[in-house]
């Protein structure tokens, strides 16, 4: 399930690249991809170019798997690798998925409601940031004495922190390629999307713990 998602990013940045480089397609392949996958808020208003009929939907989920180049992919895949491993210890591979896809759409809304106006995005980082909203629910952070606490959760805790960091720095590499702001909408929304997931849905899974001797 991990390695599809990896994949969905993956793949396509590599034609869009290629493309850059004239290697394959035609050179405006990356702007077609931008004008047919990216989140456009404008879409939902009337006021943006709609090219098929349901863009307005499918937006909500295909302008995470669209990057600005693969400085902007290393970052958002290496999160995923580590978040989505993390995940894992948790939750199954099918609530994995459900949670990526709330956090990818609540991402989205979130920069639709409070986003800067004629504004476009790409790339996963809103819905990792609801893979950090969901582990701070699942590991207790909380309580961290509880029974599903995370082992060690200050040490996680801070390894996840220094993971957003690299999330948002990556982010404005991308977005500096754009010439457009970070989308920190995208980050709230995904985050609090994750969050409200893994309240709704806890997950049953007790962490795996190193064993002990008497």
């Amino acid at each position: 399930m991990l390695l599809v998602l990896l994949l969905a990013s993956i793949l396509p940045e590599l034609v869009l690249t290629l493309a850059d480089q004239g290697v394959v397609g035609p050179p405006y392949l990356r702007l077609l991809a931008y004008q047919l996958g990216a989140f456009q808020p404008d879409l939902l208003t009337g006021q943006g170019l709609q090219v098929y009929a349901a863009q307005p939907v499918v937006m909500f989920l295909s302008y995470s798997v669209i990057h600005t180049g693969l400085l902007h992919l290393a970052g958002n895949m290496a999160a995923l690798l580590y978040l989505g491993r993390l995940t894992l210890e948790r939750r199954s591979g099918r609530g994995l998925w459900g949670l990526y896809l709330v956090a990818t759409t609540g991402a989205a809304v979130m920069f639709t409601l409070v986003g800067p106006p004629h504004a476009t995005m790409v790339g996963a980082s809103g819905a990792l940031f609801g893979l950090l909203g969901a582990w701070a629910v699942d590991s207790g952070l909380l309580s961290p004495k509880g029974p599903m606490a995370a082992p060690r959760p200050l040490i996680q805790f801070l390894n996840l922190l220094a993971c957003a960091g690299a999330l948002i720095l990556f982010d404005i590499a991308g977005r500096v390629l754009l010439g457009t702001p970070v989308a920190w909408q995208a980050h709230t929304g995904g985050f609090l999307s994750g969050a409200l997931f893994a309240l709704i849905l806890p997950h049953d899974r007790r962490p795996a713990r190193a064993p002990t001797s008497d």
